[in-house]
């Protein structure tokens, strides 16, 4: 099937403008263009962000609330619980949470929920325990927002309960002491699609504020917030927020604090995994997170938060080595996983798949299987009667709306318009595939996918090292703003073979240029045509000293 690709125009007169006052190549102004970015100070701003454009975190709704109330924990020296996800933003909240707030309360204790034994978010269990604990105060990062019942519950425990969340808000909104997520109903807070991480950075902010106003830390020895920053990135990072606005500023000062870090965990994880260099989000997501991730995924997840709070060198090493191979065990479950996921869809053709499945697992397969079928993919781990599902979709498809429009099958639900999970009795496993199926199907009538969106069309004579590094100022890359991807004009394909049985390697010419290419994935492309035009994207490729301009190609098409 030939896919469409698609490349946008705008106004040759503005994007000139814009070029010529930011001093920036005309590609580089049709890129910002493309992702929305019109006016000099916003382009600005995009390509040189600075903490100094952090909005303000006391209009995030029920701030001041949330500061005085922890205010008074520490001035009282209550008991208080940080209570996490298993995810990586969940953990790196916590992570942030408990290292600023330890110094300050004595009776501070973090929790993490076991994914398996208690599932997503907060638990009336665990709440029981914390009454008996005389526990006095709860501070949720990454849940809470859809926890009515628990909050419920601990609120006539004589707990009361902080939730900074980010996830969808539910019509009804949890009793809590204070809630704060941007995305909750008349919260001026500018930027809506912070990761939890992003909201109990900014509640850290305000707190940080408060208390040197209050007269704390009077011999100048500030806590330095900067220093977090490798945390929020990775939880930013992992949880696929767009890497837009207030998030590119907290990844892109992040990466610079991670790569050169000096918490003991991430040190020893980048030495694991041979990441002592190149720290972008890619790395970053291939090598470090899977490795935090898996923890929560199939152990537990108190491994890797024991990473990144231990001040210990040999602890240090050896929690790396764990998670190491504990992901390598988890490779081997989705391999499996994945071969019986694609095997139920070619009997069925449905996009609900169930079976007996690991629930920590299953979220990524969904991930590969949306990747195939270009479609909302949901799997559901089925033990006892119940299952446990995860789905991931597509731009222009909301899950999680879509399973709001499931809800009567569902026990529960929670999530974001790409990515959701949700509990669901046996019985009702039929009924609601047939609803989701249908309610799919409409969507993605409506939602026209080409697979390519160009950014701009290039002689492959532009292609040189000074453009790159203007390329690089368009990074951190991810969701909301991808990689550029360039077409060319009219190539000669040199030579072309496979490389490892599924990457096609090509060396294509131009105007006595020559240039390689590497299409990862792509051997069904093979032999490619000649000539050719390419959609790719440029990268700098570095070997033994040298440095060379390379093509990673997206797709192929003969002239």
């Amino acid at each position: 099937m030939e896919l469409e690709w698609c490349l946008p125009s705008h106004d040759e007169s503005c994007v000139e403008h814009l070029a010529k006052t930011l001093n920036i190549p005309l590609p580089i102004a049709k890129i910002l263009f493309n992702r929305g970015i019109t006016e000099i100070e916003q382009a600005y701003r995009f390509l040189y962000p600075r903490l100094k454009h952090l909005y303000d975190p006391w209009s995030l709704k029920d701030m001041n609330k949330a500061i005085k109330r922890i205010h008074q924990a520490i001035i009282k020296q209550e008991k208080v619980v940080i209570y996490g996800d298993y995810d990586v933003d969940g953990l790196a909240g916590t992570a942030i949470l408990y290292l600023f707030l330890s110094p300050l309360i004595k009776n501070l204790i973090y929790y993490i929920p076991h994914r398996i034994k208690e599932g997503y978010a907060l638990n009336i269990e665990a709440i029981k325990r914390f009454k008996a604990a005389d526990v006095n105060l709860i501070i949720t990062t990454d849940c809470g927002i859809s926890n009515n019942e628990e909050i419920q519950f601990a609120q006539k425990s004589g707990i009361d309960v902080i939730v900074t969340d980010h996830h969808e808000v539910p019509a009804s909104l949890p009793p809590a002491y204070a809630l704060i997520n941007p995305k909750q109903p008349n919260c001026l807070f500018p930027f809506k699609e912070l990761a939890g991480v992003g909201v109990a950075f900014n509640l850290l902010i305000a707190l940080r504020q408060f208390l040197h106003n209050q007269g704390f830390w009077p011999t100048g020895k500030i806590p330095n917030l900067k220093n977090y920053l490798d945390l929020v990135a990775l939880g930013t990072i992992a949880d696929m927020v767009p890497l837009i606005d207030e998030n590119r500023v907290l990844v892109k000062s992040g990466l610079e604090v991670l790569a050169q870090t000096n918490r003991l965990g991430l040190k020893a994880l980048k030495d694991t995994t041979g990441l002592n260099q190149n720290i972008n989000v890619r790395n970053v997501s291939f090598r470090l997170i899977p490795r935090l991730n898996v923890a929560g995924r199939i152990s537990s997840p108190d491994t890797a938060l024991r990473l990144l709070l231990t001040k210990e060198e040999q602890e240090a090493r050896s929690l790396a080595e764990t998670l190491h191979a504990l992901n390598q065990e988890r490779q081997r479950i989705e391999e499996k996983i994945l071969q019986e996921a694609q095997a139920e869809f070619e009997k069925t053709n449905h996009s609900v798949l169930a079976g007996n499945w690991h629930s920590g697992v299953i979220g990524i397969v969904a991930a590969r299987m949306v990747d195939i079928l270009r479609k909302p993919v949901l799997l559901i781990g089925l033990e006892n009667g119940r299952g446990r599902g995860s789905g991931r979709s597509i731009d222009g498809c909301d899950l999680f709306a879509a399973l709001s429009q499931c809800a009567e099958y569902l026990d529960s639900y929670g999530g974001h318009k790409l990515a959701a999970g949700f509990s669901i009795t046996e019985d009702n496993l039929e009924k609601f595939i047939q609803a989701f199926e249908q309610i799919t199907q409409s969507m993605l009538k409506e939602c026209k996918q080409p697979r390519f969106y160009i950014d701009a069309k290039i002689n492959l004579g532009g292609l040189t090292p000074q453009f790159v590094k203007y390329l690089s100022l368009l990074s951190p890359h991810g969701i909301g703003n991808p990689e550029p991807t360039f077409l060319s004009d009219v190539l000669e394909v040199k030579q072309s073979n496979i490389v490892n049985e599924k990457h096609l390697r090509l060396l294509v010419s131009q105007e006595n240029l020559t240039f390689e290419a590497i299409g990862f994935n792509l051997s069904s492309l093979y032999p490619p045509p000649s000539p050719l035009q390419m959609v790719f994207i440029p990268y700098e490729d570095h070997w033994r000293g040298e440095t060379r301009v390379k093509l990673k190609i997206q797709d192929l098409k003969s002239v």
